[in-house]
């Protein structure tokens, strides 16, 4: 599920809060092949266009790519059509979603980190700031995932935590996120 936002003047963005660590740091305009720099060397892109599995080619979707250097290749990440939900569609979907989720034991967290800060970070020489075409300098991301803490400061995504039970993963959510349960 993403968001597309039309402004007055008729140019429309997509947006998706929620992804995750290679999801987009800003809100991307809905043009196809429009490319931008992500995080570090990444950059992403709109492709209007076929999934190879679709069995329609009439039926075009949006496809959301990156890849990691202008010379490595474009990987797809999802795909969305311009179809209308309500709200009582987004509360069935996160319902079962977040149950899911749960029933599975899973934890994801991923927090986009600005430049200003990385205090309390245990950075690496060479970790460098990016700075993105509105202004809006993100440096890197901090990642939940399960029982680890992961950071990539647009370069390689390295382990700077990790738990080994519950009481530990609460107190790690507390540490890196600021998340109090």
């Amino acid at each position: 599920m993403v968001n597309i936002v039309q402004l007055p003047s008729g140019k429309q963005y997509h947006v998706d809060a929620a992804f995750g660590g290679d999801g987009p740091t800003s809100p991307l305009q809905l043009t196809s092949g429009y490319t931008v720099k992500n995080l570090g060397t990444q950059e992403i892109r709109l492709i209007y266009g076929n999934m190879p599995k679709q069995s329609r080619p009439e039926q075009k979707l949006w496809i959301y790519q990156y890849r990691n250097g202008p010379e490595k290749e474009w990987n797809s990440f999802y795909c969305f059509s311009e179809f209308e939900f309500f709200q009582d569609d987004f509360e069935v979907m996160n319902r079962f979603t977040s149950w899911e989720a749960f029933q599975k034991g899973n934890v994801w967290v991923v927090k986009f980190i600005r430049d200003g800060d990385t205090n309390g970070l245990p950075m690496k020489d060479g970790e460098f700031v990016n700075e993105i075409e509105d202004g809006v300098s993100i440096v890197g991301k901090i990642m939940f995932v399960n029982n680890v803490v992961k950071l990539n400061m647009g370069g390689k995504t390295r382990v700077i935590d990790s738990f080994q039970n519950e009481e530990d993963r609460l107190r790690g959510l507390k540490k890196w996120f600021s998340i109090v349960i």
